[in-house]
């Protein structure tokens, strides 16, 4: 049996496709499982990626939905089909380096009680330029369920994609897979269940690149609703199991910070004559918090962050 999977879903993803599936083939660890799913594409993803298996063959297994199930569903189906214990996510866009599955494979030789890791990125544009990223992150290398939900209640998903996640399946057998019911926060909510059974591990290198472009579920003006909507209900949990003056904390960040943030996407949508969306936000929104009151946070933390004080306004508000 293979010590790493690597698991590729694919929908419509025709333009990047070859090269990010060349660049995982290209992997300096060998031999490892590649599998992936085609989610009833409608481009020729599948074309695609049979072109390649014929190029390197033996070394892709292709699974295919015949109906489009969405993301999490196909990554649970990925999940289940891989036997390898150690399963590294990939996506459609993204590019990994050369080093990527043995440094992955190390990591988590060396921390066995790990049950995910995540690494760092180096991002890229459209065209494979790359975006210059100055942010730096202090996080630590194993991360305890306590100082993810501190980081997660102050800053949202840990991760910056599911592709820069592995995960080890055997510290995972009680918790199940991915909920298939959520459309955009599925991996944030796994995440954090994980978090509650093992260790969350930082692996301090860039070992892919990480598109940005505007065809990502992420950037479109439809996920923003389930994406707030979702993210609330996984706060609300994050908030339920912090303890102590650290839950007390989790409620004024939510408040001073989260909250506002989805004020702002409210506006957003506005500003998009998105307004069936928006309408949605709204009534959202105006059912959980009072939305005067919700107006006059996100006016006070819009003026602060253009005086460059937001943070520290922060502070004061949560201490």
């Amino acid at each position: 049996m293979h010590k790493i999977a690597v698991i590729l879903p694919v929908y419509n993803g025709c333009r990047y496709l070859e090269q990010s599936i060349v660049s995982v083939l290209n992997q300096t660890l060998s031999p490892f499982e590649f599998l992936i799913c085609d989610d009833g594409s409608t481009d020729k993803s599948i074309d695609t990626i049979k072109n390649i298996q014929q190029k390197y063959p033996g070394r892709i297994k292709l699974l295919v939905n015949m109906k489009n199930l969405g993301l999490f569903a196909t990554l649970n189906i990925l999940l289940e089909a891989a036997t390898a214990n150690l399963v590294h996510i990939w996506s459609q866009d993204d590019i990994m380096h050369p080093e990527c599955l043995s440094e992955c494979l190390k990591f988590h030789s060396n921390n066995p009680n790990v049950g995910m890791s995540y690494h760092s990125v180096e991002y890229i544009d459209e065209n494979n330029n790359i975006i210059r990223n100055e942010s730096i992150d202090n996080t630590p290398q194993i991360i305890p369920v306590q100082l993810y939900l501190n980081i997660c209640i102050r800053f949202g998903c840990i991760t910056d994609n599911i592709s820069t996640v592995t995960i080890d399946k055997t510290k995972i057998k009680n918790i199940g897979f991915f909920n298939k019911d959520l459309k955009v926060s599925g991996d944030f909510e796994f995440w954090t269940r994980i978090a509650q059974n093992s260790d969350i591990g930082r692996i301090d290198k860039k070992l892919i690149y990480l598109r940005r472009h505007q065809q990502q579920l992420s950037r479109s003006y439809s996920s923003i609703y389930p994406r707030i909507a979702e993210d609330m209900e996984i706060h609300a949990k994050i908030i339920s199991l912090l303890m102590g003056k650290e839950k007390s904390q989790g409620i004024k960040f939510n408040k001073y910070k989260t909250q506002p943030s989805y004020f702002n996407d409210l506006l957003f949508l506005i500003s998009k004559k998105e307004y069936i969306e928006a309408k949605k936000a709204f009534m959202l929104l105006n059912a959980n918090t009072n939305i005067l009151s919700l107006f006059l946070r996100w006016s006070i933390f819009t003026i602060s962050r253009k005086f460059k004080v937001d943070k520290k306004l922060i502070r004061i508000l949560t201490t």
